[in-house]
Order: C-alpha cells, then sequence, then structure tokens
C-alpha cells in the first residue's frame, strides 16, 4: 500500500500553539497487543469507562459513553475488521489506553472524549475510501496526535503524522525555519514562507541578514506582499520601530528615514504606529488586514510600556494631575491600545502591566474621548476601527467589573451583534479541550456582568437557542453543555442554588495525618532575592521554629495545628529547579503529601510551578501578574481547590501580608470565610499603591469563570 498523499492549504484560523510535549507524550505510549494479553481489550475498556463515569455530566453524555463502549465497539470487534493488517481489537485496546493516559495528564478533558470517539470511527470510515487529509483538516492538534499514537505502526498514522508535521509548523514557526528546505515540504515552501514573514519576521530577517542563498531564492521567487515587505528591514537598532511601518515603506506611504524621526517623539511615533495597525486591520483585502498582526500586539505591548505604563506605575504615589501627564495628549484610538497593551495576559518579561487605579483612569479617559463627538460618539469609535481586538478589550474591562459600564455606552443592537458573533465563533475544531474552556470561561464572566440587562438578556438567549441548534454545537457534548450552562447563567437558574465549595476553607481539608504542609516557590531573579527576604521576615519567632536546609527553609509552628512550610531559596549554586525538586523530594521522603502550593514569582516563572502542584491541592496562591488566567490547571487536577490569583499586578506588598494572615489563621484552627476574611484584609491595607494592587487580586469565592467550569462539568 502507497503511503497518501497529502494536500494541506494553511490555516488562517489556527488555533493557539500546543507544546511538542503533548505530541511526545502521546508517541512514548507503548502498543498493548492481543497477544501479550488476552484480556487487556476488556480490562482497558472496563477502567477507561469507570473514569468517565466518576463524575455524572448529564444522560446525553452517559447515553454518549454506553453506546460507543457497549455497543460500538463490541460490534467492531464481531466483524473482525482489520486496517493494515491489524486486528481492530487491538487498536480499540490501544484506543482505551492512549484515551485514559491523555485524560490523566489533562491533555483531554471527559466531554472531550465523545468527539475522539467520534473522529476515530470518521477515520476508519474515510480511510477505507481514500484520503484522510480533509477530515484531519478538521481535527484539533491534541486530538490528531492522540489518533497518531492509536494507530501507531501503521500507514494511517505516517499520514495523520504528516499532516500534524505541517500544522505544528503553522503554530510554532521555529519548526518552519527547522524543516522547511526538507524535499517531502518542497510544494508548501511559498505558503511557510509567507507563514514565517507574517507570525516571526525575526527569523526570516535574521536569515536573511546572514546572507542565507536559501531563504533569499525563496523570497526573491515569492509574489507575497508581506514577504517582500518584510524582507527589507534590516537587523539593526531600528528594526522593532520601522517592521510595523514594512508595509507602508513598500508602498511608498513612508520612507524609513521618516519613520526613525517619529521615533525621536514617542507620542508622535505611537500615534503614527497606531493609525498604521488601524489602517492594515480594516483593509478589505485579507493579506492585508491580517499583515503582522500577531507581532503588531506583541509590539504595541512593548511600546506601550516603555513609552506609557512604566512611568505610569512608577509615578504611582503622585498626584493624579502628575502621574498621568505623559497620557494627556493621546487619542482615543491610543488610550484604546495602551489599555489593550496593559493587559495583564500580556504581561512577559521586562514588561509591566497597567495597575488597577491606572486602567480605570485610561478607561474613563478612553470614554470622554471617543465620546466628544456626540451621543454615538463610542458607537462610531468602534465601528471606525472595525472592533481592533473588541475580544481583548472586552475581556479586560471584565477584569475590572466595567462590562455594565461598557455597555451602558454602547449601542445596545451592535453590542448584542458582537456578542452573538462571538457566541457563534466560539465552536471550533481546531481548539484543544483547555482552549475551549478558557475562551468559555471569558466569555462566562461578560454574560454574568449582562445577565440583569433584560434586552440584552433575552436577545442572547434567543440567538444561544439558535446556536444549539447548528451541528458544530450538537455534534459537540462540550460546547452542548457550555451553550446550556450560558443560558442558565443568563435565566439566573443559579441564583437560588446553594453552593459553598469556595466560601469557606476548612483547615480539616488542609490536614493529612494531622499535618498541614505548604511549600512556596520561589525563581532566580532579583525579586525573587527581595521577595523570599521579605517572606522570611513574616514568620514570628515566638510562633515560626525556621530550619535551614542550604538550599531550602522549613518554617515548623510552635503551637496549634502542626504546619509545615518550605521555601526554596532562589539563587542557589544549582539553580531554583534543582533547589525546588530538592525541597520536594524530602517532603515526600518523610511521607508528607502537600496541601497548600505558593506560586512566588514572576507570570512567565508560573508555569514551571503549575508542573509541580499535585492532585492533593486543597489551597493555591498564583502571586504572579496575571495568574488569574491560570487558575485552570488547578481546577483540574482538584476542582475544589482554592484559589488566590491577581487578576493584574502581582506584588510582595500584597502577597506577604495575605499569606501570613491565612498561616496564621491554619495554625490557630481558625476555618477561612473569605468574604470577612477579604474585606478585614483590604481594611488593613493602607498606602494608595496596597489598595490599588490588592484590588486586582481575586478571592477563591470570587471567580465566576471556576464557578461556571463545575457547572459545565456538574461538580
Amino acid at each position: 500500500m502507497c503511503k497518501q498523499q497529502i494536500n494541506i492549504l494553511p490555516f488562517k484560523n489556527a488555533a493557539k500553539p500546543m507544546r511538542v510535549a503533548v505530541l511526545l507524550l502521546t508517541l512514548l505510549i507503548p502498543f498493548t497487543s492481543s497477544s501479550e494479553d488476552k484480556n487487556a481489550y476488556a480490562k482497558m475498556k472496563s477502567a477507561l469507562v469507570k473514569t468517565l463515569k466518576t463524575t455524572y455530566i448529564d444522560n446525553a453524555y452517559i447515553q454518549n459513553i454506553d453506546h460507543f463502549y457497549s455497543t460500538t465497539c463490541d460490534s467492531l470487534v464481531k466483524k473482525k475488521l482489520k486496517i493494515d493488517n491489524r486486528p481492530i481489537k487491538d487498536i480499540l485496546t490501544k484506543l482505551f489506553e492512549v484515551s485514559r493516559n491523555n485524560l490523566d495528564s489533562g491533555s483531554i478533558t471527559s466531554l472531550g472524549i465523545p468527539s475522539l470517539n467520534a473522529n476515530f470511527l470518521s477515520t476508519l470510515k474515510v480511510y477505507k475510501k481514500g484520503s484522510i487529509t480533509n477530515l484531519y483538516m478538521g481535527i484539533n492538534y491534541v486530538e490528531s496526535n492522540i489518533m497518531a499514537s492509536v494507530f501507531e505502526g501503521l500507514f494511517v498514522a505516517d499520514t495523520i503524522m504528516d499532516i500534524v508535521s505541517l500544522r505544528e509548523m503553522f503554530y510554532e514557526p521555529y519548526f518552519i525555519s527547522s524543516r522547511i528546505e526538507f524535499a517531502k515540504y518542497e510544494s508548501y515552501r511559498d505558503t511557510l514562507l509567507y507563514e514565517l514573514a507574517n507570525v516571526a519576521p525575526i527569523i526570516l530577517c535574521n536569515k536573511l541578514n546572514n546572507n542565507d542563498t536559501f531563504y533569499t531564492s525563496l523570497v526573491n521567487k515569492s509574489n507575497k506582499i508581506t514577504v517582500k515587505a518584510v524582507s527589507q528591514v534590516k537587523i539593526d537598532t531600528y528594526y522593532d520601530k520601522l517592521l510595523p511601518f514594512s508595509l507602508a515603506i513598500l508602498q511608498n506611504r513612508n520612507t524609513a528615514e521618516e519613520v526613525k524621526k517619529l521615533t525621536l517623539v514617542p507620542q508622535d511615533y505611537y500615534h503614527a504606529f497606531v493609525e498604521e495597525a488601524i489602517m492594515l486591520h480594516i483593509s478589505p483585502e485579507p493579506e492585508i488586514s491580517s499583515f503582522l498582526h500577531q507581532p503588531i500586539t506583541a509590539l504595541n505591548k512593548k511600546f506601550g510600556n516603555y513609552y506609557f505604563i512604566k512611568q505610569i506605575n512608577d509615578l504611582h504615589e503622585s498626584p493624579d494631575n502628575i502621574r498621568f501627564e505623559v497620557v494627556n495628549t493621546l487619542s482615543a484610538k491610543e488610550l484604546y491600545f495602551l489599555m489593550l497593551a496593559g493587559s495583564y495576559d500580556l504581561v512577559q518579561e521586562g514588561s509591566s502591566a497597567l495597575y488597577t487605579s491606572s486602567f480605570l483612569y485610561l478607561y474613563k479617559k478612553f470614554l470622554k474621548e471617543a465620546g466628544k463627538t456626540g451621543k454615538d460618539g463610542i458607537n462610531n469609535f468602534f465601528e471606525e476601527i472595525n472592533y481592533y481586538q473588541f475580544d481583548k478589550f472586552i475581556s479586560n474591562v471584565s477584569d475590572y467589573g466595567l462590562v455594565a459600564d461598557l455597555v451602558n455606552n454602547l449601542n445596545e443592537e451592535k453590542i448584542t451583534q458582537y456578542l452573538v458573533k462571538y457566541l457563534n465563533n466560539l465552536p471550533n475544531k481546531q481548539l484543544s479541550d483547555n482552549d475551549i474552556i478558557l475562551d468559555a470561561m471569558t466569555m462566562a464572566e461578560i454574560l454574568y456582568e449582562i445577565r440583569n440587562r433584560q434586552g440584552l438578556k433575552d436577545n442572547l438567549i434567543e440567538q444561544i437557542s439558535s446556536i444549539e441548534k447548528q451541528p458544530k454545537v450538537k455534534n459537540q457534548l462540550i460546547y452542548q453543555r457550555i451553550f446550556k450552562v450560558y443560558k442558565d447563567m443568563l435565566m439566573d437558574k443559579y441564583k437560588n442554588e446553594t453552593d459553598y465549595t469556595y466560601d469557606v476553607l476548612k483547615v480539616s481539608n488542609l490536614k493529612i495525618n494531622n499535618e498541614i504542609v505548604q511549600v512556596s516557590f520561589f525563581y532566580d531573579d532579583e525579586d525573587a532575592i527581595s521577595s523570599f527576604s521579605s517572606s522570611l521576615t513574616t514568620y514570628d519567632v515566638k510562633m515560626w521554629d525556621k530550619r535551614d536546609m542550604e538550599n531550602y527553609v522549613v518554617f515548623s509552628s510552635k503551637k496549634g495545628n502542626k504546619v509545615k512550610v518550605f521555601m526554596n531559596k532562589p539563587n542557589t549554586k544549582g539553580g531554583c529547579d534543582s533547589a525546588q525538586n530538592e525541597m520536594l523530594q524530602a517532603i515526600y521522603k518523610e511521607g508528607y503529601q502537600i496541601t497548600s502550593f505558593i506560586h512566588r514569582g514572576h507570570s512567565y516563572h508560573l508555569p514551571q510551578s503549575l508542573k509541580k502542584i499535585t492532585p492533593s491541592c486543597q489551597f493555591a496562591f498564583l502571586g504572579s501578574c496575571g495568574g488569574y488566567k491560570q487558575v485552570l490547571k488547578v481546577f483540574q487536577l482538584n476542582p475544589n481547590a482554592h484559589i488566590i490569583a491577581s487578576r493584574s499586578v502581582g506584588s510582595k506588598i500584597i502577597n506577604d501580608p495575605l499569606l501570613e494572615k491565612i498561616n496564621t489563621d491554619i495554625v490557630n484552627n481558625k476555618d477561612i470565610k473569605w468574604e470577612a476574611f477579604w474585606q478585614q484584609a483590604g481594611s488593613e491595607f493602607q498606602s494608595k499603591l496596597a489598595k490599588d494592587l490588592f484590588a486586582g487580586y481575586t478571592a477563591p469565592n470570587k471567580y465566576v469563570g471556576i464557578k461556571f467550569i463545575r457547572k459545565v462539568y456538574n461538580y
């Protein structure tokens, strides 16, 4: 049998990047042969079904699971089907094993299993008739990798992996530069070159700057305007500033010298940058409207921070007329872009998020500037910019509880149309389960804020009912559940329900074998050294014993509950990762289980901390900037875990007093009632900066997104 040929087009609506680790995980799962264990099929199926039914979701879910595993699978086995001479029973056994392993790893959720099974059946059906390329164009990256593992060793797996490899290059431009020269990708090189230029232009420009003949030849042959525009930008000190204007320079709307001159006055350059970004976005030509979309978003973050945000944050204790003087001359468009730039979920190393008070000031000033043209000013503004990144903007506004206020300033019909468009676009086969949930959480918070606006609510309920009838929702259980909970939320069906899950952190839940163990993770940078030193001062010698273990310290309570707090030291000889692992090994060697996990570091260190959190977690403190968006990982480990995180800027000014207060209550065997605790803690912050920072933190009982997920999965 010949290997199937692939004819693939660029993925214009590619989902967020999924890391190679997922691919490696699925590929490393061993194959289970029926010859090795005649009962493997029954055992694997039984174990998987038991896992899937651990939590009752709804009747439709149970019926789907029962029908596939009790009827469909057994029917396929009875027919004695074979795929490339491999018995279907062996392939199904592998499907069960791989499914369970990916459930355990969090790569897929229980609500994603019905879709996975449907794609498995479609693969069997389509593969017999011909190419599976079109089928796998519509299957998300994670499920494609799972299927490649299920069919490992067969021709069909080779075809799936070829598709995955191409998709991987569209998700991660780094792979384009390392694979584009392979002969098997020759027919896709022009498309891959375009993607590289549009998403990661710095890679292409570096290749050209180094006189790479292969890339030079590809660029010379390309007819893509994006490739031509980007390839003319030289790698020098002006690279970042010239890149957004590369198309304008190519089209002779600007010269490089004119742009360089603009950089001498930050406000002038930012004004031109914003105007150029909007002009590109509103273009009717697809290649122009998508021109450097991701790089321009990242550069807006960089420029906004360098020119304005850092100065505003540094002057936090100054009067407003001094603190915000730098933005006095900004137009509504520039203020809008600055609010996008200061969003916490874009926080990167070396950049800052807007403090709560800063965002509120800019938001009010933006409404004032946009409304200068009259009653419909704000509506005209969004029409003029064609709702540029409006989904990001309304998400940011939601973080500060301002959606209702924004809606009050917008035409109700227009905002309904936008939200319906967003809801219609939510079902996307390219997204992984985690991406689906994160997007759904954002919309849930927005809908929650507008549930009391009767006209808007009624229109949305009607539109959601219509969306529910679409095949892309009817055939996906995860979307059925999401839209059902949306409607129930808008109709206030949960108003009278009592759910105390996150209202009170019970000390008894933190105890295992009468011990309470907490770990804090610090990292190797200057902030970590400062945070670690500050944290040490919060442990009163009258209340705590301290042991220095060279690479970490241990605090043990002298009275009350038996509490142990482990903290790794930053900047140790072996590095923070080694120190953390040594600390964790010592904890587990003593037979302890950790129930409290504390992340003390920048947001870019948070994924490392999340990898070390276990299902025993009952309380998590994510003390970094934007930790709010990372709560999903903790929720998946333990849906009942209480989580504190910041929606904006995380700071030791808040982290240390909060943790000291929490640990004191735990030692004294005092259950933490978050409503009262939060009110008391807030009253103790006296400075303007502390009050502002604390306003960005969210108590465990106030996570609308987490409560939404509980309803979707019926926890």
